[in-house]
């Protein structure tokens, strides 16, 4: 199926249907009919099988149990946190301070950056925490989602102690990146240091983060953003003129709160979070489990998080016991929509990678028979293309890395195993993998952190897509010119490499964005 170009057809035809319809479900259910059928070479029942196959496997899969279940418990948490008045007591002590939203808009950012140690965590967390304050301010609904986004997904491959850490670091591990002589060994170096001497090289996470920072505090606005900012000026309607859809989170009526009922969950979700990264690892192992560490991690995370919250609340008679069921019924609510998304996304995802193998005709086509000094700018928009069209950054990673390092061995034409300092151009392209892999699902309309953030910023998925889009261009093509510069000088020391590179594509990024602001206009 890789000689086809129907396999890139499916996410096509979702990304069309969504655009078209506003609506995200109907659009991922048209692609996975569609990419079955092409599958199983538009057999109707072969489709059905493969489909029904892997309905099954997802809804039995024990990741998806972890992540959906970390879901349900973080949406419960979420749910106690307004019900017991956190989130309005947090709104009501910011407002003394935040005047306007300018200082509503930079909180929000301080927020995401504290919780960087999980995409998912603050995707969905800190547009719930914060829609209070910045609805006060007529921030637009799309606009707080574009403001946790693009702070939560470009930041977190920049952290050395996530989930994505250990995952990037067990696929260089499986492309032959190690530190012990063996059949399998390509290049003798650690892999996790490898990946972090390719961090400086993850240069569309830097120029997103800086651009997000720019854009509020210099109170930038164009595109559709612009038009949702100037009906909320008009109107008052935060949500591009739409009708608001309350979630059963926000019509709970709330006792008054503390500052305690809000920052004792997230801490306590933090400091799981970060324990069970580094500690269940081993546990896996113990019980034979075939699942991701950081899924177990974010399950035993969100439970012990809605253990201690529920027994902080009753102890303080927040809540009564009675009342635990219909709110973790209420966390169900507040994510099923996500949910569907995600399970639905999953599916599509997986047809794309395993069957029709739409990252590898992809990669096929486009990278090779190219000049080395282009690989890495060619790596970046093939990684992006393929986590736009799968909506899935780890996937793209797991795609792409197993070809990026033994292309990057044959074009050094070295003898195995060697060493990292024979290979110039080994970070930069790690670098462009990650950063693409971070690019293409941050702009990703069917990518799972796009419906989380959408969804805990209360706005529409295809809105928030769309009107992030335009906000993230300036760093896209950027980031083109800093791994096209990188390129022309890979003979130079890493650290003169990263400061031109890096250093011509912020200016140049920054200049775009001032030149397309419009919020005088």
């Amino acid at each position: 199926m890789t000689d086809s170009w129907l396999v890139i057809t499916p996410p096509i035809i979702v990304l069309l249907i969504a655009f078209i319809t506003k609506k995200l479900n109907p659009a991922l259910i048209t692609g996975i009919i569609c990419a079955a059928l092409i599958a199983s070479d538009f057999s109707i029942f072969g489709s059905s099988k493969l489909t029904g196959g892997l309905i099954i496997q997802k809804l039995t899969n024990i990741d998806s149990f972890f992540i959906y279940s970390f879901l349900i418990m973080l949406g419960a948490v979420v749910t106690l946190i307004i019900r017991t008045g956190g989130a309005t007591a947090f709104a009501n002590f910011a407002s003394k301070k935040i005047k306007n939203a300018k200082q509503a808009e930079t909180s929000s950012l301080l927020f995401s950056f504290s919780l960087f140690i999980d995409d998912y965590l603050s995707n969905s967390t800190v547009g719930y925490v914060m829609r209070p304050l910045t609805d006060k301010f007529k921030v637009t609904r799309a606009k707080l989602a574009f403001l946790v986004h693009s702070i939560a997904t470009p930041l977190v491959v920049l952290a050395p102690i996530s989930g994505w850490s250990a995952m990037i670091t067990d696929k260089l591990l499986e492309a032959g990146i190690t530190d012990q002589l063996g059949p399998k060994a390509k290049i003798l170096a650690n892999p996790y240091f490898t990946y972090i001497k390719s961090i400086p090289f993850v240069f569309y996470s830097f120029l997103m983060i800086i651009s997000v920072w720019f854009i509020v505090r210099k109170r930038i606005s164009y595109g559709p953003m612009k038009a949702h900012e100037a009906i909320a000026a008009k109107t008052g309607n935060i949500h591009g003129g739409k009708k608001d859809t309350l979630s059963a989170a926000d019509t709970f009526k709330t006792v008054k709160g503390t500052l305690a009922d809000l920052f004792v969950p997230l801490f306590t979700l933090v400091c799981a979070i970060t324990a069970g990264t580094l500690g269940t690892e081993r546990f896996i192992k113990a019980l034979g489990l075939q699942s991701s560490p950081s899924f177990l991690s974010l399950f035993f995370a969100g439970a012990s998080t809605l253990l201690i919250t529920l027994t902080f609340s009753l102890s303080r008679k927040k809540i009564k016991f009675a009342q635990i069921p219909s709110i973790i019924f209420g966390g169900f609510k507040l994510f099923y929509d996500a949910i569907i998304m995600l399970f639905l996304a999953s599916i599509l995802g997986s047809i794309i990678m395993e069957n029709l193998l739409t990252g590898q005709y992809l990669a096929k086509i486009l990278v090779g028979n190219v000049s080395l000094m282009l690989i890495p700018l060619m790596l970046f928009l093939v990684s992006a293309a393929i986590a736009i069209a799968t909506g899935t950054s780890w996937g793209t990673i797991a795609i792409m890395i197993p070809i990026t390092i033994p292309m990057v061995i044959s074009l050094a034409q070295v003898n195995l195993p060697t060493t990292v300092a024979s290979i110039t151009l080994l970070f930069p392209a790690i670098g462009a993998v990650l950063a693409g892999s971070v690019c293409g699902d941050h702009i990703s309309p069917v990518s799972e952190t796009t419906i989380m953030a959408a969804n805990s910023a209360g706005a529409q998925p295809v809105d928030h897509a769309t009107t992030q889009f335009f906000y993230a261009l300036p760093a896209i093509l950027s980031a083109c010119l800093a791994f096209l510069l990188s390129g022309f000088l890979l003979s130079y020391p890493i650290w003169i490499n990263v400061s031109i590179s890096f250093g011509v594509s912020l200016i140049v990024c920054l200049v775009m964005i001032k030149l397309l602001d419009t919020s005088k206009k």
